[in-house]
């Protein structure tokens, strides 16, 4: 009988507990450890820091989704020690294992900008994003009071996935709150160093994106290099190298992220918390551990770079590392990770996105981009929990 402990209850450890209880032997030991009970879908952040959806609807509880056979352990995980095959925690009992699938997700990136963690509001869970749309929310309705015109203008903080797609949610929510506490225009403001967009779609994708943000009035301020982050501002270099600020009482720091910090607490070998793993996303000289999701730099074929970090990868990576923990206790060799992209879309709003589908790498902007995001949205439900849990959680709303 054999141990393995799966760190991590996101998309790519629950997807790793699914097959990993078709995999093992009957007898071995199953345990799941997350801090949180439940399991937040966070492409779908977003839409809860601008107010577009009811956080029941992107969440569910774990307990209710893994079988009788998986011990759950609610623990925020310390330090984990690859030589004595040994976890520990903050509030739990150490733990031992004889497989390990570290899948500890993702934190906020501040890449050393003075001010970006204690004067910007971050999106690394769901409680952080709740309190995003509280914080606008309230500082749009205090403006009655106050007057301050630094209370209607909001400033996010980076233009990759996350950005855009919260950017395009705002444009959805801000009027309706604009409206509800009857103040004038709200200002929308994206700050990114980078001269464009969403690098990994065609330039006529962006275009798109950045068409739509026209449309909305949203200012996107490309080519800005955040320099420090105040109370109640942000400074920032211009194209030229010329110092400016931007004033605003909301201020949303999405310029990236890296892995877990558990990854450098317990000495990894690492970049930004992540860590390069083999084909079969082993840990090098330790074929017992298996690192997928955030905290894995996972190589694609002929690539000078990792894959990036999206949860379509993840599910898949969780999937191929648990087949591989079941080969070792079957006595069998393990397997190379191979990705089939599903599509990739950014989504601006409930009816409007920009995408590639599949591997044919068609274009696709518009409702259809948006359909095509509500469509992988339901299937990460089925693949990282049952297909009971999208018809409660899913998006159907397709048609309008």
């Amino acid at each position: 009988m054999a141990t393995t402990v799966v760190l991590g209850g996101g998309y790519a450890g629950m997807r790793a507990i699914k097959f990993l209880q078709k995999a093992l032997p009957s007898d071995d030991q199953l345990i799941l450890v997350d801090k949180s009970a439940t399991h937040t879908e966070k492409t779908n952040l977003h839409e809860v820091a601008a107010g577009t959806i009811d956080p029941d609807k992107i969440t569910y509880d774990i307990r209710t989704v893994i079988g009788k056979t998986v011990q759950f352990v609610q623990a925020a995980v310390k330090h984990v020690d690859i030589a004595k095959k040994m976890v520990s925690f903050e509030d739990h009992a150490d733990l031992s294992y004889d497989y390990l699938v570290l899948a500890l997700g993702f934190q906020s990136e501040t890449f050393g900008v003075p001010g970006a963690d204690t004067n910007a509001l971050a999106m690394d869970d769901l409680a952080t994003s709740k309190a995003v749309y509280k914080h606008i929310e309230a500082t749009i309705k205090g403006y009655r009071e106050t007057k301050d015109h630094n209370d209607l203008k909001i400033a996010v903080c980076g233009a990759g996935f996350t950005g855009i797609e919260l950017l395009g949610e705002l444009t959805q929510s801000l009027p309706k709150l604009q409206e509800k506490y009857q103040t004038p225009a709200i200002k929308l403001v994206c700050l990114e160093r980078m001269p464009s967009i969403l690098p990994m779609f065609t330039q006529d994708l962006r275009d798109y994106a950045l068409s739509f943000m026209s449309k909305h009035d949203v200012e996107m301020m490309l080519g800005s290099l955040i320099a420090e982050i105040k109370p109640g501002a942000v400074v920032y270099k211009d194209s030229d190298g010329q110092s400016h600020e931007f004033t605003a009482n909301t201020i949303i720091w999405t310029v990236g992220v890296s892995g877990s910090h558990v990854i450098a607490d317990s000495g990894f070998e690492q970049r930004r918390n992540r860590v390069m793993v083999q084909p079969d996303l082993s840990l090098a000289d330790h074929p017992e551990v298996f690192i997928v999701g955030d905290v894995a730099a996972v190589m694609a074929p002929d690539a000078k770079r990792p894959y990036p970090t999206t949860a379509q990868i993840a599910l898949a990576c969780g999937e191929q590392a648990a087949k591989n923990i079941g080969a070792l206790r079957h006595g069998k060799a393990t397997e190379p990770f191979v990705y089939h992209s599903s599509g990739t879309v950014a989504s601006l709003s409930d009816r409007d996105g920009i995408g590639e589908i599949f591997s044919s790498n068609k274009p696709v902007h518009g409702y259809p981009a948006s359909v095509l995001k509500k469509v992988i949205t339901d299937r990460s439900l089925v693949e990282s929990a049952h297909l009971s849990t999208m018809f409660s959680k899913g998006r159907f709303d397709l048609y309008h």
